[in-house]
């Protein structure tokens, strides 16, 4: 059963959860506010709410049951009782018959696959780049074109 943390601090319980120490920066990003209406919810007491604390755990990657069932939002109970529920009933919850449609696997036609080449395939000799060399860089052959050039 999960500790009742309904009298502590959001911070505490948030970096407990993900197993690190939080900035309020984190926090309030986690919660998608802004600075202001962070500390103003929590001078007031409004900061922990079902909505807010299911914002933060989704931000954070924690469990939203867990934390909501650690500030007593959810009975711990429900949540016992919803699992056992869940794992009684079959993996389909629709009506047979009624809604289900199968989709076939998608195949790979052999014809349409083509080998994957290089990154950078070597050129036949006697090729140039279509592109100039950068600014500064001269390469073998325009040397050799500026030497026969200047006879």
């Amino acid at each position: 059963m999960y500790a009742d943390d309904t009298q502590r601090d959001l911070a505490t319980v948030l970096s407990y959860l993900t197993g690190r120490m939080l900035t309020k920066e984190e926090i309030w990003t986690a919660l998608d506010m802004s600075r202001s209406t962070y500390y103003d919810q929590l001078e007031k007491g409004t900061l922990i709410t079902a909505d807010n604390l299911r914002t933060a755990a989704a931000s954070l990657g924690i469990n939203r049951a867990e934390l909501l069932t650690r500030y007593r939002l959810i009975d711990p109970e429900e949540v016992t009782s919803l699992a056992e529920d869940i794992g009684s009933r079959p993996l389909s919850y629709a009506p047979a018959g009624r809604g289900v449609m199968t989709i076939p696997a998608k195949q790979a036609k052999v014809s349409r696959l083509r080998p994957r080449l290089p990154c950078n395939p070597p050129r036949p000799s006697g090729l140039r780049s279509a592109y100039p060399p950068p600014r500064g860089v001269i390469d073998y052959a325009t040397t050799q074109n500026l030497a026969l050039a200047t006879f």
